[in-house]
């Protein structure tokens, strides 16, 4: 493929994404779905639920990972994407951030997630965001074995994630 061939490539894709005939998340979900992406309409799974979530908010899954594409909360501030995120978890998901504005950029960064720039041209390159491994929004990794119920009981009897202060006042 020559230098020219690519050029017109990008600028075919600029104009798909641009003039696609219909919307902005429509588009997404056509280069998702090109990618081999399955969409996750908003409301048909547990996790994605339509009160917190509108239908122009664009998430697929790629295996057993959700690729959280294009989202804007119904009421910002009151706690829908951290849902989400533990949602995913629950449903024993990875959840990826895509290409995440300044806001929700800073909130991966204040999680300890990890960046990773993939793709090798316009059509494909990214940022994706994913959590380290071994990582949970509650801030502790679940034993194996162990069920989120009896981990959060321990927690209620003073167990060590209790976040109980130590005698030298450490947590």
């Amino acid at each position: 493929m020559t230098d020219d061939d690519r050029m017109s490539d990008t600028l075919a894709f600029i104009l798909r994404l641009l003039t696609g005939g219909g919307t902005g998340a429509e588009n997404l979900c056509a280069i998702e779905t090109s990618r081999g992406h399955q969409i996750v309409p908003v409301g048909s799974v547990p996790w994605l639920p339509a009160q917190d979530w509108g239908p122009r908010d664009v998430v697929a899954l790629d295996g057993d990972e959700v690729r959280i594409v294009a989202i804007t909360s119904n009421r910002p501030g009151r706690g829908a994407f951290r849902r989400l995120i533990l949602g995913i978890e629950e449903a024993g998901l990875k959840p990826v951030i895509i290409c995440p504005f300044e806001q929700m950029e800073a909130i991966m960064r204040r999680w300890g997630w990890e960046k990773a720039e993939v793709g090798n041209d316009f059509d494909t390159r990214a940022d994706e965001w994913r959590p380290p491994a071994g990582w949970r929004l509650s801030g502790r990794p679940w034993p194996v074995g162990r069920s989120r119920t009896a981990a959060k009981a321990a927690t209620r009897a003073g167990g060590p994630a209790s976040g109980q202060r130590t005698r030298k006042g450490r947590r």
